[in-house]
């Protein structure tokens, strides 16, 4: 799982540099959402021995990338994606009026299948991805109101999760293609890390909202 954000560059250099036809589209992609971490525990706190909740709410988040997709026939394919997505939380309770938060920014690399057909309009196509995806912890902070604390060795520096994109693609200049999608992103490993699980916090990446893309197709090859 660890290479495969290098198998997915390998990858978008080969379809760039394909004469690939139509069946390969390649361009970057933006993503606008929320994000929480689920299942979470409550822990001791430091405060005269005090117990603080940590129960969280969804965060805000944005993300970019590079979204490959090639398809085998006129329905299935497959996509590669790969990039920079932010995550984290807001604490949902806390012992003042501020609500601090937790920032993870992580290196997404994901892999799948890709299914369109005939949409509800003129030119229009549904499309669904559905795929496995690779979360690389870039750095990650606590944020309160007067600054931050580097909390990056309480997270795990890998998880993995499984991604599903439901959208539509509306053709632009013939071969290119503006694609639309809400999305889910589900972490499936434990989050937290260091002291944080030795304390007894526990909980799981959950990620969604709109991703739209602009994938630019290839001529056809000429013999």
């Amino acid at each position: 799982m660890k290479k495969i954000g290098f198998l997915v560059l390998i990858f978008c250099v080969c379809v760039l540099k394909s004469q690939a036809q139509s069946k390969f589209s390649m361009g970057p992609v933006y993503s606008m959402g929320a994000s929480n971490i689920f299942k979470s525990n409550s822990m001791n706190g430091m405060n005269m021995g005090s117990e603080m909740d940590s129960k969280m709410s969804m965060k805000l988040n944005a993300g970019a990338g590079l979204k490959a997709e090639y398809f085998f026939s006129e329905k299935w394919g497959m996509f590669l994606q790969t990039g920079f997505q932010q995550r984290g939380a807001i604490f949902k309770e806390y012992m003042d009026d501020y609500k601090p938060r937790y920032r993870l920014n992580y290196w997404d690399a994901m892999a799948g299948g890709a299914f369109r057909t005939k949409g509800i309009m003129k030119n229009h196509q549904f499309t669904i991805n559905l795929g496995i995806t690779q979360h690389t912890l870039l750095e990650a902070n606590r944020v309160y109101d007067t600054g931050s604390d580097h909390i990056t060795n309480e997270f795990k520096k890998v998880d993995v999760g499984l991604f599903l994109g439901i959208g539509g693609n509306i053709p632009v200049s013939g071969k290119d293609i503006f694609q639309i999608q809400l999305f889910a992103n589900a972490g499936m490993l434990q989050a937290f890390s260091g002291n944080f699980a030795m304390n007894g916090m526990s909980g799981r990446n959950f990620l969604t909202g709109i991703q739209i893309a602009y994938l630019i197709g290839k001529s056809e090859k000429k013999e």
